[in-house]
């Protein structure tokens, strides 16, 4: 073993048995530093936004209106941005709180949660406007791509959406730049470990910090990787060790001790999470220990201690006791929740909805070979686009550009319906003509098959185009039971004041604040789809549509937030992943279904 992996496996050596020593503290401080948070801090952060939503009259804030809050709600955009920066004070008292927390446990120097907090809030000194742009940039550049490094539950909304995901892999170019920058941010990672610890511990100016840091940490990436996967390698294999475990332990429960197996399975979910808490704890202290170190190892920041000493106490068996008691706590009032999850009681039955009318590739979306194809699968809506053309009629079409799918450059406002119902769109391998609005709704209601409609809208639409659309199309959708949807917040209020009786719902490609529109209920990316979103509109009396969920895991967890409907391109995989759960697979199956789709969501 060289010189350099026997340093780094003594420092692994030295943490580890200290965390051993003080777990029960070590759970403490960030057990209480994430209740407060998610009980007290978040709530905040939501009321606040919504209230201010609200006041200035701003019905939603996504993605897409962004950019008209600040040109024509100034004030409210003002209010927000104070808001986003209050929640950047919260997360640099956060990340400081845990650093002073875990060397105060480390170094024995024995403060009290009261005596941190106010150690914490002398630490806010340091957040110059140079510290709060290096802060931006580093979550900027590194959190999208390596969050386990320092990970907040107050900057869980900055991910990137799954469909701008599927957008960038499906093209080859755009998946290899993708990868190249998230290699480049896990070296940025941990390249920078250090640098948190710096700009909160250390006197020096935020830019010498950086400059600093970047310096002294030359040529040490490889060990700090090292000392990296020298920490989540054991906590990888822990919890593979647990999960292959608890199933085999189960999978006997199951099958030799059936009228104990579900006990057995609600006393496997208590440990799992009891064993996954303790792996998190361990993980999180390691990191945050390792960036202190080297950023004292590279005299960022003084080697000594953080705090002023006050006299040792022994109060390591108080801790372990108030750990014991808060892992109790928790599992108690999980217990009835692990019931309900085992017996099937979570899982409501969201409506089935096939996307684009596809299932699996069986067709050209949005065209009736493939809307036939799909419907004798009998899901519950086929959702489907249509765009207004040059003549102010309406064609069955998703892109705003009709080259991919028919190799004509050009936009459907610039042909009309009968020069777009001759072209031929291809896609899977398979062909089919481009189908008008008249045509393919007549195709459905020969099939019985209900609709959920997108209205495309574009600049060049025509002014009447919703006037004309609710004439010629309002009281035929009413009656055939179809919904409408979509991304254009005037068509939403346009029908909902027209047609009050046609269930319509408003997209939403990514939710920041819950919107309070006289919609029928939301279509929410499923990416920062949460619980609390969901409890939200049902209390409102709306609904919520996911989108676009392919993949089994997503689809169970989707369902366990009691989602009214699944927008899916996977229409075959939904219904049997909907069918095995409402018949009960093996409790050992659950335990593997919490696992991989459910535990990191529960507690929204």
């Amino acid at each position: 073993m060289t010189n350099e992996k026997m340093k780094v496996w003594a420092y692994f050596k030295h943490n580890a048995g200290d965390f051993s020593r003080h777990w029960g503290a070590y759970i403490m401080l960030i057990s209480v530093t994430n209740l407060f948070i998610g009980l007290a801090v978040i709530p905040f952060f939501n009321f606040a936004a919504q209230q201010t939503l609200r006041i200035g009259h701003v019905p939603y804030i996504t993605l897409t209106n962004l950019g008209q809050i600040l040109t024509h709600d100034p004030g409210v955009a003002a209010v927000l941005t104070l808001l986003g920066l209050l929640l950047l004070l919260f997360v640099y008292w956060q990340f400081t709180f845990l650093i002073l927390g875990i060397q105060n446990i480390h170094r024995q120097t024995r403060l009290s949660f009261f005596q941190l907090a106010i150690a914490t809030l002398k630490k806010t000194h340091r957040l110059t406007p140079t510290t709060i742009a290096v802060l931006i940039a580093y979550f900027v550049l590194i959190f999208p791509f390596s969050s386990v490094v320092f990970k907040t539950s107050l900057l869980a909304k900055l991910t990137i959406p799954d469909f701008i995901v599927d957008f960038i892999f499906a093209r080859w170019y755009l998946g290899l730049l993708v990868i190249a920058l998230y290699m480049m941010g896990t070296w940025l990672a941990v390249r920078l470990l250090p640098l948190l610890p710096a700009l909160i511990l250390s006197e020096t100016p935020p830019r010498k910090a950086v400059a600093k840091t970047w310096r002294m940490t030359r040529g040490q990436t490889w060990r700090t990787l090292l000392a990296v996967l020298l920490i989540f390698i054991p906590v990888a294999v822990l919890t593979t060790l647990l999960t292959i475990g608890l199933y085999l332990l189960q999978s006997y429960l199951d099958s030799h001790w059936e009228h104990w197996a579900l006990l057995g399975a609600t006393i496997n979910l208590g440990v799992l999470q009891v064993v996954m808490l303790l792996l998190t704890v361990f993980f999180t202290v390691m990191l945050y220990q390792l960036g202190t170190s080297q950023a004292e190892t590279f005299q960022l920041i003084p080697n000594q201690d953080l705090i002023a000493r006050v006299p040792k106490r022994r109060r390591n068996l108080l801790f372990r006791i108030g750990a014991v008691g808060l892992i109790a706590l928790v599992i108690g009032g999980s217990s009835l929740f692990y019931y309900a999850y085992l017996t099937g009681a979570l899982a409501s039955q969201p409506l089935t909805i096939s996307h684009r009318g596809v299932d699996d590739g069986n067709g050209v979306q949005n065209t009736i070979p493939a809307l036939q194809a799909t419907a004798k699968e009998k899901p519950d809506y086929v959702e489907m686009d249509l765009h207004e053309t040059k003549d102010h009629q309406f064609v069955v079409m998703h892109d705003e550009n009709l080259k991919d799918l028919t190799g004509v450059d050009a936009k459907p406002h610039q042909l009309t319906l009968s020069e777009m119902t001759k072209l031929t769109a291809r896609e899977n391998g398979h062909t089919a003509k481009v189908a008008s609005f008249d045509q393919y709704l007549a195709a459905a209601e020969r099939l019985h098959q209900k609709l959920l409609i997108e209205i495309k809208t574009t600049p060049e639409d025509s002014p009447q185009m919703m006037n004309h659309f609710i004439q010629l199309y309002g009281q035929r959708l009413l009656a055939d039971h179809d919904q409408l949807h979509s991304l254009d917040y005037q068509v939403v209020t346009t029908m909902r004041k027209q047609v009050p009786k046609l269930k319509t719902f408003f997209i939403l490609p990514y939710t920041l604040v819950f919107p309070e529109t006289p919609a029928s209920g939301y279509t929410l990316e499923t990416t920062t789809l949460a619980m609390r979103v969901i409890d939200e509109a049902h209390n409102r009396d709306q609904k919520v549509y996911a989108w676009t969920v392919n993949d089994s895991d997503d689809m169970e967890k989707v369902a366990f937030m009691d989602a009214d409907g699944i927008i899916t391109d996977q229409l075959g995989e939904l219904k049997t992943t909907l069918y095995q759960m409402n018949h009960h697979p093996s409790y050992a199956d659950q335990i593997l279904q919490y696992l991989t789709s459910f535990s990191d969501d529960a507690e929204n």
